[in-house]
């Protein structure tokens, strides 16, 4: 090969590196809003649970895609939901199972994803009130928080050892209401999710007995009809941050346990202690369709709504918006 050849071939591979790197970036770089921005106000779960929504505001991909994002801080996914029923919140990120059990009487509302999947329940009693087995629980009084999906998963645990609520004395209570009594000794039992669970169990030390609560549950986002219907592409938008945050999580998981746990005054031991129980994927599964109706049966089983029959969940479920940025994400059939 000739000393000319040579160097055409070396010509060629410096100038196609060269463009590679000059238009790679470029092709990289995400399309960027220019339109209008759309105010939005979010009812969330102030908790890890949440943390997508939150990540999405720090890193400022809520802004990037031309959303102007309230977020108003909640207790439990109940309280958010519950703002976004009464018309003080566009969004909520809500348990699963609220959104079911508001789907009876709320046949306006909609799922447009999700962001995370978790298992953080579980059934703390404490020793000294003669809880030492499942069956001991029999005429205790359990605190939860009704109409959450603790309700739900406490049913289940209960069916699942071979007991019922007629078994024992429910205490309707919110979730930092029954750390506190089952604190005091007011009641025997709490059934309800970390860091509540977490926070009764580090302050009983050995008085404490749990058993986990059960099943994954899906943390939805949940809006209504009109909305979104009347703002698709915001919704769209909306989703579009929240997979961004996403993806953030995956690259950079420490960086994002930190501020979740300097964000919501968390310490180091709980936040190291609930960070792997948290899958923080915004998604829309037939397995979450399953599990809405397995809700909503149990719900109609146990008399807890006058309803008979399990509505026909894919009509409360908004796919557009995740179809459109992510359609892989969807694994519902239809």
């Amino acid at each position: 090969m000739s000393i000319k050849t040579i160097i055409g071939i070396i010509i060629v591979v410096v100038v196609v590196t060269l463009g590679i790197s000059i238009y790679w970036p470029i092709q990289k770089q995400p399309e960027k809003y220019t339109g209008p921005v759309k105010k939005i106000t979010l009812a969330a779960y102030a908790g890890e649970t949440g943390a997508l929504v939150y990540v999405a505001e720090v890193q400022g991909y809520f802004e990037e895609n031309g959303l102007d994002v309230t977020i108003k801080d909640f207790q439990s996914g109940k309280a958010a939901a519950d703002a976004l029923i009464a018309g003080e919140a566009d969004i909520a990120a809500s348990a699963d199972f609220v959104f079911v059990s508001n789907s009876f009487d709320y046949t306006d509302l909609r799922v447009f994803g999700t962001v995370a999947t978790v298992e953080v329940k579980e059934l703390v009693a404490r020793k000294d009130k003669g809880i030492t087995t499942i069956d001991d629980l029999i005429g205790k009084k359990i605190g939860v928080t009704k109409r959450s999906g603790g309700e739900f998963a406490l049913g289940r645990f209960l069916i699942f050892n071979a007991l019922s609520y007629k078994d024992v004395e429910l205490v309707d209570l919110k979730p930092g209401e029954i750390v506190e009594a089952v604190l005091n000794g007011d009641i025997d039992a709490g059934f309800t999710w970390d860091p509540n669970v977490y926070d009764i169990k580090e302050e009983l030390g050995d008085n404490a007995i749990s058993w986990p609560g059960g099943q994954d549950f899906y943390f939805v986002l949940l809006t209504k009809e009109d909305w979104i219907k009347n703002n698709p592409a915001a919704a769209k938008r909306f989703i579009k941050s929240v997979l961004e945050a996403e993806d953030y999580i995956k690259d950079n998981s420490e960086e994002a346990k930190e501020f979740v746990k300097d964000r919501f005054d968390y310490e180091s031991d709980y936040i190291d202690y609930s960070w792997p129980k948290q899958e923080f994927t915004v998604t829309l599964e037939q397995a979450m369709l399953i599990s809405f109706e397995d809700q909503a049966r149990w719900r109609i089983n146990n008399k807890l709504t006058d309803a008979t029959r399990v509505p026909n969940y894919l009509d409360y479920i908004y796919l557009d918006a995740l179809e459109e940025v992510k359609p892989g994400a969807i694994g519902i059939i239809r």
